[in-house]
């Protein structure tokens, strides 16, 4: 039997994540529509984990990695996914070698390069590192999240 150690909330604000997401449903054209299929969606996705894992108390939620929606294909700008990777990036306690992909922030980031990135980082545990690693794939969306990470 494999133990997974589940980790509690202390210190994350899943609200400040939240905030940044509810700003690109509003943006969205399916947004309060029949056609807003939350479960099908890479931000209706991350606003769930983000609740359940409010409601829960926990921080990470086995093997929700493998649940991240691949059909969503709906246009996304780096301009409105920055400021979501940049909450997500303040929010990491880099964790390093102990970083977890099924924890709530590791998802919503995970979705959140799968809406303007060809390919997902391998998240390495530190938030200089990996906006090196963005900016190899996506200079532009590497500048827009500095520039978000300088913010506050």
């Amino acid at each position: 039997m494999i133990y997974v150690k589940i980790r509690e909330l202390a210190g994350v604000s899943l609200e400040k994540i939240s905030a940044t997401l509810e700003k690109i449903c509003l943006q969205c054209d399916y947004h309060d529509s029949p056609d807003c299929r939350q479960s099908a969606c890479l931000v209706g996705y991350s606003r769930k984990v983000l609740a359940y894992a409010g409601q829960k108390g926990m921080l990470d939620i086995p093997g929700a990695h493998t649940l991240i929606p691949r059909g969503d294909f709906k246009p996304y700008y780096p301009e409105t996914v920055a400021p979501v990777l940049a909450e997500t990036c303040r929010q990491c306690k880099e964790c390093r070698d102990n970083h977890n992909p099924d924890c709530v922030v590791a998802l919503v980031r995970t979705s959140m390069e799968n809406t303007v990135l060809s390919e997902n980082i391998n998240y390495p545990g530190s938030v200089f590192m990996y906006l090196a690693m963005v900016k190899e794939q996506h200079p532009e969306l590497a500048a827009l999240l500095a520039g978000e990470l300088k913010k506050k």
